[in-house]
């Protein structure tokens, strides 16, 4: 699977009526880095490590039709087990000179929304940490999970909603 943000995993039947963008690290997994993948066979098990409330606004995301879109740091490679096993439309992620970080995320929800001819103010996007700031600002629902405090801020000044942080734990 191509993980270019260009290339939807599955063929869209029409226009999707909005997307719906999962920072990883910390938000949709309880862990501040993805597991590293193994060289052959399924990924690491991550029944422990999903972010409860935040798995199942995915999953509520992917029934109303919503374009599910993963953004990380990480590699293509070290997020293509996690997007395979939630069926994720799209993926935002690291490549050669363009990190997948702050203002870069901000950048690339942008271009994914005018490639696929989204309004951005039916969108959604759930992050955790100030450096997703610029992810959030670019939808009409930002969702700020967990207590960052400039987070916070700006979920108070914008109405934005809120879900609790995961509960930390080891990998």
């Amino acid at each position: 699977m191509d993980m270019d943000s260009r290339t939807p995993r599955r063929a869209l039947r029409a226009r999707p009526p909005a997307a719906a963008f999962f920072d990883v690290e910390g938000t949709l997994l309880a862990a501040p880095e993805l597991p590293e993948p193994p060289h052959e066979g399924p990924g690491p098990p991550l029944g422990r490590l999903w972010h409860a409330p935040v798995l199942a606004a995915l999953h509520d995301h992917a029934a109303r039709g919503h374009l599910v879109v993963l953004v990380t740091p990480s590699s293509a490679e070290a997020v293509a087990p996690l997007a395979r096993e939630l069926g994720a439309d799209a993926v935002l992620c690291a490549r050669p000179r363009s990190p997948m970080r702050g203002q870069g995320k901000g950048y690339a929800a942008r271009a994914l929304l005018r490639e696929h001819a989204l309004l951005a103010a039916d969108c959604y996007a759930y992050a955790d940490e100030a450096a997703d700031l610029p992810l959030l600002a670019e939808v009409g629902h930002p969702v700020v999970v967990g207590g960052d405090p400039v987070l916070l801020r700006h979920a108070r000044r914008g109405n934005w909603a809120r879900l609790p942080g995961p509960v930390p734990r080891e990998m």
